[in-house]
C-alpha cells in the first residue's frame, strides 16, 4: 500500500525536528563524555538498527536517543538519558502518544534507578496541555514545538506544512515533492531555520538536561541495622519491649548485622535509597556506581 502524503509529511517533520535536536545534543554529550545512540548501524547491536532497552518486567522499548556513560560503537554503556520524540498533527492522536511515551520512559527510570537517567520528550505538532502535564508530572522534561514553529522553518524553502484533515491529498503530495526537490542543501536550510525559530525552547531543554547531568554526590548516609525485628500486637506491648531494650545489655543476636540502608544525596536535591543484606553488597554497589563521583 502506498504511503499517504499526510503520513509522508509527518515523517519529514519528525526527521527535521530530530535532526535539529541532534545537532544541539552532540555538544552536551561531548561536554560530559557521553555516547549518543540513535537509530542506525552500531556494532554493539549487530544487525538491528533500532535503539531498544528492556525494563525490569522484560518489556522492550524503542527509543529515539539514549546518552550512555562509557558507551562506544562496540560497547553499550550505562544510561545517562532516555529521550523520545514524536510528531502529531492532531490533538486526538497526541493524547495516546503522551501515554505511550510515559509508559516507556518511567519503567526504564525505575529499572535503571541507580543510574538515575534524565527523561526527556521532544514533541512537535498539536499536543494537549493535559498530555504535556501528564508527562511532566512523571518527571519527564518536555520540549514542545508547535505546528506554527515548524511551518515557519519549512517556509524558508517553500514547503507548506500547514495542512489539516480537509487539505487535499494532491496539495500535500506537492509539498512532499517540493521537499524532495530541494535536496540535502535545502533540508539543511530548514533544519537551521528550525533551530533559530525554536532557539529558546531548545536551549531551555538542553539546560535542564545539563543541570541533571552535572549533579554531584553531596552526601552518603549509611545506617547499619542490627538485631531481629520484634512484632508487638499492641502499643502497650511495644512500649514494654522498648523499655526492656533500654535496661538490658544487648545480646550477641542484637549485635548481628541484619541490613544496611544507604541514601545518596545529590547537589540538585535528587536522592537514591538502597538497602543491602551484607557489607560486601553495599561496598560493591558504591564502588560500581559512585567511586568516580
Amino acid at each position: 500500500m502506498a504511503e499517504s502524503p499526510s503520513h509522508a509529511l509527518g515523517q519529514i517533520a519528525g526527521y527535521t525536528m530530530e535532526q535539529a535536536f541532534f545537532d544541539m545534543l552532540l555538544p552536551v554529550a561531548n561536554e560530559f563524555s557521553l555516547y549518543v545512540d540513535r537509530q542506525g548501524p552500531r556494532l554493539a547491536r549487530g544487525v538491528r538498527r533500532k535503539v531498544s532497552w528492556v525494563d525490569d518486567h522484560q518489556n522492550k522499548h524503542d527509543l529515539d536517543f539514549v546518552l550512555e556513560r562509557g558507551g562506544t560503537a562496540q560497547h553499550v554503556g550505562a544510561p545517562a538519558a532516555f529521550i523520545e520524540s514524536a510528531w502529531r498533527r492532531y490533538t486526538k492522536h497526541s493524547v495516546n502518544k503522551a501515554g505511550e511515551i510515559t509508559n516507556a520512559l518511567v519503567p526504564l527510570r525505575r529499572t535503571y534507578r541507580y543510574e538515575r537517567p534524565f527523561l526527556g520528550a521532544l514533541v512537535a505538532g498539536e499536543w494537549t496541555r493535559v498530555g504535556i502535564l501528564n508527562m511532566e508530572s512523571q518527571g519527564i522534561s518536555v520540549l514542545h514545538l508547535p505546528v506554527a514553529t515548524l511551518a515557519d522553518a519549512f517556509a524558508v524553502e517553500g514547503v507548506d506544512l500547514n495542512f489539516d484533515e480537509h487539505t487535499l491529498a494532491t496539495y500535500m503530495s506537492e509539498q512532499v515533492a517540493r521537499w524532495n526537490e530541494i535536496g540535502p542543501e535545502g533540508h539543511k536550510n530548514v533544519i537551521v531555520a528550525l533551530r533559530k525559530e525554536a532557539a529558546e525552547q531548545f536551549v531551555g531543554f538542553i539546560d535542564r538536561m545539563r543541570e541533571h547531568l552535572s549533579r554531584k554526590v553531596q552526601s552518603v548516609s549509611i545506617l547499619p541495622l542490627h538485631g531481629l525485628a520484634r512484632l508487638a500486637v499492641s502499643v502497650s506491648e511495644a512500649l514494654a519491649m522498648l523499655s526492656a531494650m533500654a535496661t538490658v545489655a544487648p545480646s550477641q543476636e542484637a549485635l548481628e548485622l541484619v541490613r544496611i540502608e544507604i541514601q545518596v544525596r545529590y547537589s540538585n536535591t535528587d536522592k537514591i535509597d538502597a538497602s543491602f543484606r551484607s557489607l560486601s553488597e553495599a561496598i560493591l554497589w558504591l564502588e560500581q556506581n559512585y567511586l568516580d563521583s
